[in-house]
């Protein structure tokens, strides 16, 4: 029987041809092979609306090729992609790479090579005649290492396949032919048709001469084509390989019946006209051709989704309506919430990695924190995962503890959790890394996968459906692919399944998210799958320069130069693969050519951070066609819609409420709740809570009063601060109890620097400065310098004071009229009844903290604490001082009391005030301090920006609601 071949354009009753002949063959149980799983379900439905219901099946090739084996009597095992990606490694492993090894150790370089042995066993090229082309290729020059290591990688793949009695896809299919071009009688005359498709591989083109010529079976394939048409030149090498093959050939002419009256002309001009030079007289669109230019993606896709909905409301059926970009996935996230808001039935083909899922992101962290170098957040991302906690509340505590601790490792958040929760320990850990041997490991797994993923549905026997259904692909395909993995270990790769590379396969698993593809839904596709059939309308996305057309790419292995040359001098062609504008230009041609009323091309003139992007040359091909094509614009900057433009109601009330009157916010000038009036007005005041509040009510407010549960670790510098006055406390407290005296003198600064060195590394695992342990070993480094240059700076003192008093409590203790205080004073120093309070600070500057600007800088805590001790009766105060902990200057910043007998010279002359002065200063912080603490009483509330944080901002943008 012939090979017939029927070639025409778009829209020249190719199907009709094809399906005709099908349809007058339904006795003999024919096949229909189309490209894609969606175009299988759409020409079934073809078929039975012109009465072919039953007698005729409809495959893709890949389900041919298993009909081929199943009547040839041919069998194998397939190699899954994970078993195909381990083999490989092993291969390139045992390859002893040299010219390949740096790009070896890339991630990719598995999956690239494995893409190359299929497109190698897909042109049926045998290892023994590709490792003698490229020896023909490199001679003995240069490029002969680099030949022979390409060589011995697809040599030991092939080889390893073998030995683990698997066989590739393409090996496969090529197995399977040879078995049925041995006995061409088990076929059976079937008689096949192929339709929808543009290209062939040589397997492809393979299986068509076997069916025709070996097995005389009737073989009819139409293929789009028209003789000296810029849109068909990557078409061209396919029409000459099926011309030689064809016994009979069909030249359909290009027909208008297909279009939609109104849009007849415009849309049968532009599918004549396209990349031709001569492309007569322009035309009016008519509606027929528009055009979308959009600022960013974000607007580009919801302009897509607008006009899909003017479709639908017009009487559009959903599965007349296609949205095709060239990279679906990359916009599915955003497809997903735009075209989900707008209620739009959609389907879309779209994969996220298996470790994007939330149960392979639960079992993937349970592996990793069952290993020795697992970190705090594996385990919180485990407990996390849906149905492993009935209360999601207790791995919230336990972050918050992680983070405030500075937890670096799995099995330290482990022990926080069971000593907070004895009663639910984490067990799985134990029994995942009790696993020495990989089959132990691999079931070990695949039992906490089954757990993980019948958590939540436990005792409700629910049926699955939307985001559920994800749950259960992702099950899927970690459960096949640690069954593939296990397979793996009677292939003899034992050694190369560490839990690192298991971890590793499973996180790259590829699995569907979404409801499943439905014709009866706007398709959201690639053009190569919808260019097996027509829509009404057809929107064409992200026309952009590199992405529509796409930029040509770079072979990995072998470069379109490299295939040349080898075609040269070895008589091997593989296919060109880099210059791909051919190609793109057919598949805008497809997009072009599947509209029958409505084609919209889009495209963006800018991205999301507003910097100009440059459109598709295509749009300017088109528009060289016509008149002049309506645009519509949707710009970066509109969050809203205008009203009457609004797709839906939800976007008519926010554009209708965007261009309303502005509604006051109602500011709460003060607290109002009489038990927390109540209590404030009984509750000991601190420095610091009226320093806060005189800065900024709403920082007290949230610091003092709402007092909210911090999640990350004190900064930096808190916690270095704490662990400085820590060291410090315990040095002068063990050298008074050595030498008899807390003052450091040159005598005893021997002995203060050995306990300040002991004390800080006795306290360092108390005060974790950081997370990243290099950095804590350099701050702690840092923070040494410091203050054994501050216990030099001690010795020097030439005064008679001494430490009487180190973290001294006090209070509650009344320091103006009705104003009780309580806090601790990190340092009195004292001699003959007179005391300088002293503050630590851990910057290298304090002066901010000088005298002159205790006022402007509300600072009130110095003076509190003097009158504080005054209170007390024990010790009169002659100074107030605030000590900086490094820095080059050591001076202490503040006010001391002139001609104070002993007090040293080591204080700066401007802080230096008379007694008339020091008690005028005193008097004054008495008053502000009581005025503060009865607007704190009060409740009153306001704001200071300036004031509120180091850096003169909000600190609490979203609680702050004041306008001051």
């Amino acid at each position: 029987m012939p090979l017939k071949l029927v070639t025409g354009p778009a829209n020249s009753a190719k199907a009709g041809e094809v399906l005709g002949a099908l349809r007058a063959r339904l006795d003999d149980d024919p096949i229909l092979v189309v490209p894609a799983f969606q175009d299988v379900e759409h020409a079934q439905r073809e078929l039975a609306e012109r009465g072919a219901v039953f007698g005729a099946r409809v495959l893709r090739f890949a389900w041919l090729f298993e009909a081929i084996a199943e009547r040839s009597g041919y069998a194998a095992r397939k190699a899954s992609p994970v078993q195909r990606e381990l083999i490989m490694e092993d291969a390139a492993a045992a390859a002893g790479l040299r010219a390949l090894a740096p790009s070896a150790e890339h991630p990719g370089f598995a999956r690239a090579a494995v893409a190359f042995a299929a497109e190698l066993e897909g042109a049926m090229v045998e290892p023994t005649r590709f490792t003698a082309a490229l020896r023909a290729w490199a001679g003995s020059g240069p490029r002969r290492a680099y030949a022979e290591e390409i060589a011995a990688i697809y040599r030991g793949y092939r080889e390893r396949l073998e030995a683990a009695s698997l066989v590739d896809p393409e090996l496969f299919a090529w197995r399977a032919l040879d078995s049925l071009r041995r006995d061409p009688s088990r076929w059976g005359g079937t008689p096949v048709f192929v339709y929808g498709f543009d290209d062939f591989t040589p397997l492809e083109l393979d299986a068509l001469e076997t069916l025709a010529r070996h097995c005389r079976a009737q073989v009819t394939v139409s293929l789009p084509f028209e003789p000296g048409r810029a849109a068909f030149r990557a078409v061209a090498e396919a029409h000459a390989e099926l011309s030689e093959l064809a016994d009979e050939r069909v030249a359909l002419a290009p027909l208008a019946d297909h279009y939609a009256d109104a849009s007849r002309d415009a849309l049968h001009h532009l599918e004549r006209g396209l990349f031709e030079l001569a492309g007569g007289a322009r035309l009016d669109p008519g509606g027929a051709v528009r055009l979308h230019a959009a600022g960013g993606e974000r607007a580009e896709v919801e302009l897509a989704a607008a006009e899909v909905l003017d479709q639908l409301r017009a009487g559009v059926p959903p599965g007349e309506v296609a949205v095709v970009f060239r990279e679906p996935s990359r916009y599915g996230s955003l497809v997903e919430q735009v075209f989900g808001a707008y209620g739009i039935p959609y389907s879309i083909d779209r994969s996220v990695p298996l470790a994007h899922t939330n149960l392979g992101r639960g079992l993937l962290a349970l592996l990793r924190a069952s290993r020795p170098d697992g970190r705090p957040e594996d385990l919180l991302a485990w407990l996390r995962t849906p149905g492993k906690l009935e209360r999601a509340a207790l791995a919230d505590r336990l972050e918050a503890e992680v983070r405030r601790r500075a937890v670096r490792s799995a099995a330290e958040a482990r022990r926080l959790w069971e000593e907070r929760n004895p009663s639910f320990p984490l067990s799985e850990l134990d029994a995942l890394a009790s696993r020495r041997d990989v089959a132990g490991l691999l079931e070990e797994l695949d039992g906490q996968l089954q757990r993980l993923f019948v958590g939540p549905y436990r005792r409700r026997a629910p049926v699955l459906q939307g985001a559920e259904l994800d749950d259960a692909r992702a099950f899927v395909a970690a459960h096949d692919a640690l069954r593939q993995l296990h397979a793996v270990l009677r292939a003899g790769l034992r050694e190369r399944l560490t839990p690192e590379v298991i971890g590793d396969r499973l996180a790259g698993l590829p699995v569907r998210v979404g409801d499943d593809p439905q014709p009866d839904r706007v398709q959201v596709a690639l053009p190569e799958a919808i260019r097996a059939r027509r829509f009404e309308a057809v929107l064409v996305c992200g026309l952009q320069e590199d992405e529509f057309p796409r930029g040509g790419a770079p072979e990995p292995f072998l470069p379109d130069q490299d295939r040349r040359e080898l075609a040269k001098a070895s008589g091997l062609v593989l296919p060109m693969r880099e210059d791909r504008l051919d190609r793109e230009r057919y598949l805008f041609y497809v997009c072009a050519s599947r509209a029958e009323r409505l084609l919209v091309l889009s495209s963006r003139y800018c991205d999301e951070e507003g910097d100009p992007q440059a459109g598709s040359f295509f749009v300017e091909d088109v528009r060289e066609l016509f008149s002049e094509l309506p645009v519509r614009r949707r710009s970066l900057s509109e969050v809203t819609w205008a009203p009457e433009e609004a797709p839906t109601a939800e976007e008519h009330a926010r554009a209708v409420a965007a261009r309303g009157p502005r509604r006051e916010q109602r500011v709460q000038s003060s607290l109002s709740s009489p038990a927390l009036l109540e209590e404030l007005a009984g509750r000991p005041l601190s420095a610091g809570a009226l320093e806060r509040f005189a800065d900024c009510p709403v920082k007290w407010l949230v610091e003092s009063v709402l007092r909210p549960e911090a999640l990350e670790p004190d900064p930096e510098q808190l916690v270095r601060g704490r662990f400085a006055h820590s060291v410090l406390h315990a040095t002068y407290r063990r050298l008074r109890a050595e030498t008899g005296r807390a003052r450091v003198t040159p005598e005893t600064l021997p002995a203060a620097e050995r306990i300040l060195l002991r004390e800080l590394g006795e306290q360092q695992e108390r005060f974790r400065i950081s997370p990243d342990q290099t950095r804590v070993r350099a701050a702690v480094r840092r923070l040494e310098l410091d203050l054994l240059a501050h216990l030099r700076w001690e010795a020097g003192y030439d005064g008679e004071f001494e430490p009487a008093e180190l973290e001294l409590e006090f209070g509650p203790v009344e320091v103006a009229e009705g104003v009780t205080v309580a806090g601790r004073i990190d340092r009195v120093d004292a001699t003959d009844g007179k005391a300088l309070v002293i503050d630590y600070k851990s910057g290298k500057s304090v002066g901010r903290y000088k005298l002159a600007s205790w006022d402007e800088e509300n600072q009130f805590q110095g003076a509190l604490y003097a009158l504080a001790l005054a209170a007390t009766g024990e010790r009169e105060p002659v100074g107030a001082l605030y000590q900086p902990l490094a820095g080059e200057d050591r001076r202490a910043r503040g006010m001391v009391e002139a001609g104070v007998p002993g007090l040293g010279s080591r204080f700066f002359e401007a802080d230096r005030v008379e007694r008339e002065r020091f008690a005028e200063v005193l008097e004054r912080a008495r008053v502000r301090i009581a005025e503060t603490a009865a607007r704190l009483r009060r409740g009153e509330l306001g704001c200071d920006p300036e004031r509120c944080s180091f850096r003169g901002r909000c600190s609490y943008p979203s609680i702050c609601r004041c306008d001051g």
